[in-house]
């Protein structure tokens, strides 16, 4: 099938808003076997709206659409649909009351331009919304399917997982397609390249890397005749990446690190707390993002100033006068503060330069302590990244993630 991508909104085109629909959309119709063959982005304004969805009507097969279900006036993409597939809208009783429904659960007093999103083009299905007013559309004519999803991110995922993939997948002529996901840490592309070649992948299964700052994302996709036959051959490739990946693979499937983390940490029924300096709380908000992790998270501390670095976690201020705030004694110091200040079983801890400013000749930016204490004894480990402020951080947060992780793994 040919396979195309049409997203509406004026802020896409002047970068105000970054296209994350278009990403997720192409990931997820390629891992069902359909392959975007083109994306093309296009303001929500009537004439240019008009003439993108002809072009694009006329050389696809499954046509996709984000942006413009709105209420408002300048939401017009149901109205051009309407225009280009020569079918008057009509009022659709189900999707006004689904939107009735919404406002009055809200305790919101209902609008009628909000019901302008109850009127869908003849003989189209609409698809429910449960996050939002605004439904989907699925129309199917000879030799061709149409599909219009709202642009909202949330709104547009959950309406594809819940009412599109599954029916894509059902589609007459469709080949089997299974896919799994290994994610890895601190492997560099090339490194996982090497590993792919020696392990030799056959041509039934397509790989792809998806690389994320020290991260990297394999997915394994094979297609055949029959699920059966697609699972055996992704099987025949999984078991010898996972043992050449070795500890570097910290998930399979959509698990976070942080979330192996915390389930690592649930299973020995350990505590944590963690001392940061220059991730600013990001590793704390990474742990607590996993829900539940209140189980395992007894709390923070963020430490800029070498005073509350003595005063709340007890470094001793020989270390710092010795050695400064970023070095290895001052981080493992860091994180023996923060576990016995939590009365926790263990401490992480980061401590840091992230730039631009705050460099010197032997710490550079990018140059990253980390400390972990387990009650035993405190370590330190050196780290250097590279990058802007933002990517230091990040990197220095899944650092000390996986480090966390291994030292998990390991203790018994």
């Amino acid at each position: 099938m040919e396979v195309e991508l049409l997203t509406i909104g004026t802020e896409l085109l002047n970068g105000a808003t970054v296209n994350t629909n278009a990403a997720y959309l192409a990931r997820r119709l390629s891992e069902a076997g359909l392959p975007c063959q083109r994306q093309t982005s296009v303001s929500d304004e009537r004439a240019p709206l008009l003439g993108a969805l002809r072009e694009s009507m006329n050389r696809s097969d499954l046509l996709i659409t984000t942006g413009g279900l709105g209420p408002t006036c300048d939401d017009v993409t149901m109205e051009v649909i309407a225009e280009v597939t020569q079918r008057p809208l009509v009022y659709v009783p189900t999707v006004a009351a689904a939107i009735r429904r919404f406002y009055t659960r809200r305790h919101r007093r209902l609008q009628r331009m909000a019901l302008r999103q109850a009127y869908l083009p003849q003989g189209a299905e609409a698809l429910p919304n449960p996050l939002g007013t605004a439904p989907g559309m699925w129309l199917s004519e000879p030799g061709r399917l149409f599909i219009a999803l709202p642009g909202v991110p949330s709104e547009m995922r959950v309406i594809m997982e819940q009412s599109v993939l599954p029916r894509l997948k059902r589609l007459k002529g469709q080949p089997a397609i299974e896919s799994r996901t290994l994610r890895t840490v601190g492997l560099v592309e090339l490194s996982i390249e090497s590993i792919l070649r020696r392990i030799r992948i056959p041509a039934s299964v397509q790989i792809g890397l998806y690389p994320n700052l020290r991260m990297v994302d394999i997915r394994l996709t094979a297609t055949a005749s029959s699920r059966g036959a697609a699972r055996r051959a992704l099987a025949a490739c999984l078991a010898p990446l996972r043992c050449a990946l070795g500890a570097s693979m910290y998930a399979e499937g959509d698990e976070a690190l942080e979330g192996v983390v915390g389930r690592l940490l649930v299973k020995r029924h350990w505590t944590l707390a963690v001392a940061e300096s220059c991730t600013g709380g990001l590793l704390s908000h990474s742990l607590t993002n996993v829900p539940g992790s209140s189980r395992y998270f007894r709390g923070s501390i963020v430490a800029y100033e070498n005073r509350l670095k003595s005063q709340q976690l007890q470094v001793p201020a020989s270390l710092l006068n010795r050695f400064g705030a970023v070095s290895a004694p001052v981080a493992g110091a860091m994180a023996d503060g923060a576990r016995r200040f939590a009365n926790a079983d263990l401490g992480l801890a980061i401590t840091g330069i992230a730039g631009p400013s705050g460099a010197t000749a032997s710490k550079p930016v990018g140059l990253v302590f980390l400390g972990l204490a387990d009650g035993r004894r405190a370590m330190a480990q050196r780290c250097q990244f590279f990058g802007d402020r933002s990517a230091i951080k990040c990197q220095a947060t899944q650092a000390a993630l996986d480090w966390l992780r291994r030292h998990l793994l390991t203790r018994q």
